[in-house]
């Protein structure tokens, strides 16, 4: 039996194939046009869209992407994709804002296992603000930020940031990090933050060499037994 995930766009409802695709005639009618093949034939003419075909059911019906459907709401001119521009433009103005309450009701939409990687995500930002701000303080210039960086996805990631981009596609390390990577991250940079405060050091060099301790002994944790810290996330 095929799931068909179904989201709310106002008054309309619009099915989404297992793949992730929109079912064109609930598109064609969200908008305010006829569903029917030569509605939607006119519109791959005119606006580049291009439907792609899914079995589904009985018989094959066209989906589209969610890129065509962001196209046509910006290029129809039908009450029903008026009102939609409006709301893309409160969503981008939102976004340029920095309107966290977006994130949060996206996250809110959003399955558990999102919301975790959001959550550690989270911390991750708040623990690499601290460390550098740590480090900074303590006497740290250059290329420390990068190397303590470095050496930090090297132990967790066992690969460099530019190799993790190019095979997980992101643009932003820690985008393509999963929940437990983000979280053994945020736990080394929270260590070694922790020790360099309490050994009151200054310069690269020791920060340097504190900052690889601290990847040794959280190591050993780790291929000795789970850390508590994972657990509670």
């Amino acid at each position: 039996m095929t799931i068909v995930t179904v989201i709310k766009l106002g008054n309309s409802s619009i099915r989404l194939s297992p793949s992730g695709r929109l079912f064109a005639s609930d598109v064609l009618a969200a908008l305010g046009l006829e569903s029917d093949p030569f509605t939607l034939q006119n519109l791959c003419l005119k606006h580049s869209i291009k439907p792609i075909d899914e079995v589904l059911g009985n018989a094959p019906e066209s989906t589209l992407s969610w890129q065509d459907f962001i196209a046509l709401i910006t290029h129809l001119a039908t009450p029903e994709a008026k009102r939609l521009q409006s709301k893309l433009g409160s969503i981008f103005q939102g976004y340029l804002e920095g309107d966290i309450k977006l994130a949060a009701d996206i996250a809110d939409k959003s399955p558990a296992e999102d919301r975790r990687w959001l959550s550690a995500r989270l911390e991750s930002i708040e623990a690499r603000k601290r460390f550098m701000a740590v480090i900074a303080k303590h006497g740290g210039q250059g290329d420390i930020f990068r190397l303590v960086s470095s050496l930090s996805n090297l132990s967790v990631l066992k690969m460099n940031s530019q190799e993790l981009k190019q095979k997980r596609k992101v643009k932003n390390t820690r985008d393509g990090m999963t929940a437990e990577e983000l979280l053994r991250l945020s736990y080394l940079e929270t260590a070694s933050s922790e020790a360099i405060e309490k050994a009151d050091i200054s310069g690269n060099k020791d920060i340097l060499a504190l900052h690889q301790k601290t990847l040794g002994l959280e190591k050993q944790l780790w291929n000795t037994e789970q850390p508590e810290f994972l657990n509670a996330a």
